[in-house]
């Protein structure tokens, strides 16, 4: 695995039945996951995402779903207090 793609789709809303979907056991590194919000511009980008889907680091097995748009830390992982939710332009 190429270094720092340590984000899988474990959860993929786009799989029906015995289908694969479209993102599921894909790899990929944070910045792929959380678009950058640097500007009004950026923030316009939509977020690439489907609703529900959810991501595990392999390392630490930290993980995200996306809701709205959004990135959002599921619980219980507790790596730190600060932010819960991360922007992902929506």
């Amino acid at each position: 695995m190429r270094f720092g793609y340590y984000w899988k789709v474990v959860v993929d809303p786009t799989r029906k039945g015995d289908d694969p979907g479209v993102f599921y056991g894909g790899h990929f590194r944070w910045s792929d996951i959380v678009l950058p919000d640097v500007d009004r511009e950026a923030r316009r980008i939509p977020c690439p995402w489907p609703n529900g889907t959810v991501f595990e680091n392999i390392k630490t097995g930290e993980r995200v779903v996306i809701r709205r748009g959004r990135v959002v830390r599921e619980k219980p992982f507790r790596m730190s207090e600060g932010a819960q939710v991360c922007g992902c332009s929506s």
